[in-house]
């Protein structure tokens, strides 16, 4: 029987939570810890804010895009990656909301 996706993120999550506890037991006891790798594909992560760029890179192996573009289909996984998109596929429609946008509120900026 071949995992599904829902057992093998749960399989992951819970992984990373280990991996949280473990680091944060070593940094308790004085140990500093700085490298961080990823159990579906073995990147690796290096330095002390690494944790949070390792729970960006798992969001690819989830297949999780919670990033929507307002003028087609297309999701992201990075808000980054959506911003090129949008100013890559969509620069006319950007103007136009842009002008929309300044017309309601002076201040506003994409």
């Amino acid at each position: 029987m071949q995992p599904t996706l829902l057992y093998h993120t749960q399989e992951v999550v819970s992984q990373l939570q280990q991996h949280g506890y473990q680091q944060q037991q070593q940094e308790q006891q004085g140990e500093e810890r700085t490298n961080y790798f990823c159990h579906v594909c073995g990147k690796e992560f290096h330095g002390v804010r690494q944790r949070r760029n390792l729970k960006r890179h798992m969001m690819i192996h989830w297949g999780e895009k919670p990033f929507h573009c307002p003028f087609c289909p297309h999701r992201s996984n990075q808000k980054g990656n959506l911003k090129t998109h949008i100013l890559k596929s969509h620069p006319d429609r950007l103007q136009q909301s842009s002008e929309k946008t300044s017309d309601l509120n002076p201040q506003a900026q994409i």
